[in-house]
């Protein structure tokens, strides 16, 4: 194996884990705006933090279809590139909610 790919596997598994991290910090905005807010939260905030949880999934589901035969180093720019989609997507529905 060479030096490239390995680094580029050891950038992807940093990316996934940051994927993870969005999942998580989607459940935990969803748990807290629910504890704090409680039934003060209509349903469109709602539907907007269950779409927090399920865009990070999404997005790498996305960005793996579209890296299919690419080379390493490709697949790993296209799986950031998914994450800052799901971030920004995540930071505006957190700016609508609050």
């Amino acid at each position: 194996m060479n030096v490239k790919l390995i680094s580029a596997w050891g950038a992807a598994v940093v990316i996934i884990a940051l994927y993870a991290y969005a999942v998580v910090a989607g459940i935990g905005n969803l748990m807290g705006m629910s504890t704090f807010l409680g039934e003060a939260l209509g349903p469109l905030p709602w539907t907007l933090l269950g779409l927090a949880i399920f865009v990070p999934i999404g997005a790498l589901l996305v960005s793996l279809l579209v890296a299919r035969g690419r080379t390493a180093w490709v697949r790993v720019l296209l799986l950031a590139t998914g994450l800052c989609v799901a971030a920004a997507v995540q930071l505006e529905i957190m700016h609508l909610i609050s």
